[in-house]
């Protein structure tokens, strides 16, 4: 499926806790469709009757709660099995792929930010006019992670699982810093967006 020429369709993505759907909400104000590969996939673990099949037969009722998908249960077994991990991703990728390039092509806003946190991981920039990475030290990661509940453990797989932040701003178009103020990520996504819309 082709994107409609006359759109500008944008990757978003970055490190864990870096800030990408803060700047995913900048980009929605200043009029963007903004589309979530996170969303798709809470959307799948929730509604995708054939999804919840697979990882039944997969995996057995162990990762699931009152008919509902344990998300820390299976978050739990992919962050210790490659293979698990690899067999989830393979399952799961081709439905989000399909879900975003729809709702990219059926909005009807002409710039389209896509955020995926593995946008370099499954070498997707060749779908992109223009890649982003968001980005910010690692300490910062670290704190934000641990208000979201997650141990020292926890968060530090988590970052390590992902491709290192130097590579990502490497092979990404364009870096925005995330370890600031608010005000400093909008200006940053403001003048982005002055500049290439």
């Amino acid at each position: 499926m082709l994107i409609q020429p006359q759109k500008l369709l944008v990757g978003l993505t970055g490190g864990i806790a870096c800030g990408k759907s803060t700047a995913l909400g900048i980009l929605r104000k200043l009029g963007w469709k903004i589309i979530s590969t996170d969303a798709i996939v809470a959307d799948l673990f929730q509604k995708d009757y054939s999804f919840k099949k697979a990882l039944q037969t997969k995996w057995g009722s162990v990762v699931f709660v009152n008919e509902e998908i344990d998300k820390k249960k299976i978050a739990e077994i992919i962050f210790n099995d490659q293979g698990a991990k690899t067999w989830l991703e393979n399952l799961l990728h081709p439905l989000v792929r399909e879900n975003w390039k729809r709702q990219a092509n059926n909005s009807e806003e002409k710039n389209v930010v896509v955020e995926i946190p593995l946008l370099f991981e499954k070498k997707l920039e060749h779908l992109f006019q223009i890649t982003i990475c968001v980005q910010c030290q690692k300490k910062t990661q670290l704190r934000r992670l641990f208000d979201r509940g997650l141990t020292k453990a926890q968060s530090n797989a988590r970052i390590d699982s992902q491709m290192s932040l130097t590579e990502k701003i490497r092979l990404a178009d364009i870096v925005l810093l995330g370890d600031h103020s608010l005000l400093f990520l909008k200006q940053q996504i403001e003048y982005f967006h002055a500049n290439n819309t």
